[in-house]
C-alpha cells in the first residue's frame, strides 16, 4: 500500500493499469459499462489499479468504477476474539452482523494485520483495506495518525467510541460524561461526601471523559474524590490506600477493575457494601460483587454498532455535494444501572 496521504491522478492510475489517462477517464464515467469501445480486461485492468492506489478512497469514484461490492471491512487494533475481549468486543460485533444482514453487506474481517505491542497497524502492508468498500474501525487505543490519513483520503469509515486524536473522524459512542454525572449525583443522594477513583491512567477520549467529570465533581458539590490511578496493577496496595483514605465510595473505571477491588477491599476486612460502597464506570450487565450486582452503566453496545454501520453506509451513498451535510459525530445515552453495591453511606462513618 502506497505510504501517500494525497489521492493519487487520473495519470498516475493509467500507469499502473497501463493504458491511457483517457481511458481511466472513460471508465470512471462510464456508470451503466454502455461504452463497448473499451473491453472488460481493459475495465479490470483499471479497476485493479484504482483498488491499489488511495483514490479508491473516493466514493463517487468507488461508484462509477463499480467497485461499491457491498463488502464492509470491520478492523480491531487490539485482537477481539479472546475469550478475555469478547465481554467488550462481543456485543458490537454482533450489532454489526445484525446491521450488514439489515443492510444486505458482507462483512470482511481484516486480521492480517499481526498484533504487534499489543495492537494492530490499520496501514500495514499486509491489510487488504481497499477489498472493502468502507471499515468500521474497533478498538480503545486507535492511531492518530492514521486516522488522520483515513480523514485526509476520504476513505469512508466510522469509529465505534468517541475519538478525538484526528480531526474529523466519524464515530457512534457513548457519552461518558453524561453517564458519570448521573452516576455521582446518585452518590450524593445517597449522602456520600468522600470518594477514590481508581483507574488505568489511560489516554483515552471515553477515559479522559470520565476523569474530567470525577475531577470537576468537587468543585460543582460535596462530593469530593481522590484520583488513584492503578497502573501497577496492585489491586492489594490499592485497596490499602483506600482503607487509609476513609472514603466510603469507590469507582472504577470498569468492571472487571471494580470485581478486584472488591476482593482486595474484603481481604482488607471491609463489608462492602455496608462500610464502603463500590460502583464501576462501564457496563455492569453479568458483572457482581459478593453476589450482588454491581452498581455502574448500560451501555447499548448493539445499538452503537448497529448505527456505526448505518452511518458507513451513509457515508459511502453520499453524494459528494451534501456529504458535508450528514451529522458524522454522534453520542447516544446510555443508562445508570443502579445495581446493589452503590447504598445509602451509614450515619456514623
Amino acid at each position: 500500500m502506497s505510504g501517500k496521504t494525497g489521492k493519487p491522478t487520473q495519470k498516475e492510475i493509467a500507469r499502473i493499469a497501463g493504458v491511457s489517462q483517457t481511458t481511466v477517464s472513460l471508465v470512471l464515467n462510464d456508470r451503466d459499462g454502455t461504452n463497448v469501445r473499451i473491453p472488460e480486461a481493459t475495465r479490470e485492468r483499471v479497476r485493479r489499479a484504482i483498488e491499489q492506489t488511495t483514490y479508491v478512497a473516493d466514493p463517487a469514484a468507488r461508484r462509477l468504477a463499480g467497485l461499491d461490492n457491498k463488502i464492509l471491512g470491520v478492523f480491531t487494533y487490539e485482537s477481539a476474539l479472546t475469550a478475555e475481549s469478547m465481554d467488550f468486543y462481543g456485543p458490537l460485533l454482533n450489532g454489526i452482523e445484525r446491521a450488514a444482514e439489515q443492510y444486505d453487506c458482507d462483512l470482511l474481517f481484516f486480521t492480517s494485520s499481526p498484533v504487534e505491542n499489543g495492537s494492530r497497524r490499520l496501514f500495514h502492508r499486509n491489510t487488504r483495506l481497499r477489498l472493502a468498500d468502507g471499515c468500521i474501525l474497533l478498538g480503545q487505543h486507535m492511531d492518530g495518525e492514521e486516522l488522520a490519513r483515513l480523514v485526509s483520503e476520504g476513505f469512508p469509515f466510522v469509529a465505534v467510541g468517541r475519538r478525538d486524536e484526528a480531526e474529523g473522524v466519524p464515530y457512534v459512542g457513548i457519552d461518558y460524561r453524561a453517564l458519570t454525572r448521573d452516576l455521582i449525583a446518585r452518590a450524593v443522594e445517597l449522602g456520600h461526601t468522600s470518594a477514590v477513583y481508581v483507574h488505568g491512567d489511560r489516554d483515552t477520549p471515553s477515559s479522559r471523559d470520565r476523569l474530567a467529570e470525577i475531577e470537576a465533581a468537587g468543585a460543582r458539590g460535596p462530593l469530593s474524590f481522590r484520583s488513584l490511578p492503578d497502573v501497577g496493577g496492585d489491586p492489594a496496595a490499592t485497596a490499602r490506600t483506600i482503607v487509609e483514605s476513609g472514603a466510603t465510595l469507590v469507582v472504577a473505571e470498569d468492571a472487571f477493575a471494580a470485581e478486584d477491588l472488591a476482593l482486595a477491599l474484603d481481604r482488607q476486612g471491609v463489608a462492602l457494601p455496608i462500610e464502603v460502597s463500590i460502583a464501576a464506570l462501564g457496563e455492569v450487565q453479568s458483572h457482581t460483587v459478593k453476589g450482588l450486582r454491581l452498581s455502574g452503566f448500560h451501555t447499548p453496545r448493539q445499538r452503537i454498532a448497529f448505527e456505526a454501520l448505518g452511518l458507513l453506509r451513509e457515508l459511502i451513498a453520499a453524494d459528494p455535494e451534501r456529504a458535508d451535510t450528514i451529522d458524522r459525530q454522534r453520542l447516544l445515552q446510555g443508562s445508570l444501572e443502579p445495581g446493589e453495591t452503590l447504598v445509602a453511606r451509614r450515619a456514623d462513618a
